[in-house]
């Protein structure tokens, strides 16, 4: 009687051992499960931020692209009326040179 008593407490001791090492396990699993929830979450939070960073990307390339093309534009632009002026300086100076004994010739009247 004895020895049952006494492989009946050690049963009972094990079997709360069990139950304790089932809710730890219980609780552990509960926590991966959060853990592994929350990195989800960060790991599409970032990708979203991969892919917003990109498309920042995307936009201020394009705006550079067209700075750019507008500094270019300006620049022909700027190039042509220097060309443009210096057409007509050298004809003012043509018609000077021309024009220069005529004017000395009043002047001499």
């Amino acid at each position: 009687m004895q020895f049952s008593k006494k492989v009946e407490k050690q049963r009972n001791n094990l079997n709360n051992e069990l139950a304790e090492l089932s809710e730890r396990l219980d609780e552990a699993g509960g926590a991966t499960a959060a853990q592994m929830d929350l990195n989800k979450k960060r790991e599409m939070e970032l990708t979203k931020l991969r892919r917003d960073m990109e498309q920042q990307a995307l936009v201020a390339e394009q705006q550079v692209s067209q700075l750019r093309k507008k500094m270019q534009d300006a620049t022909n632009e700027l190039t042509d009326q220097v060309d443009s002026l210096s057409k007509i300086k050298a004809k003012l100076v043509d018609m000077q040179a021309k024009l220069q004994p005529t004017y000395r010739w009043v002047l001499c009247l």
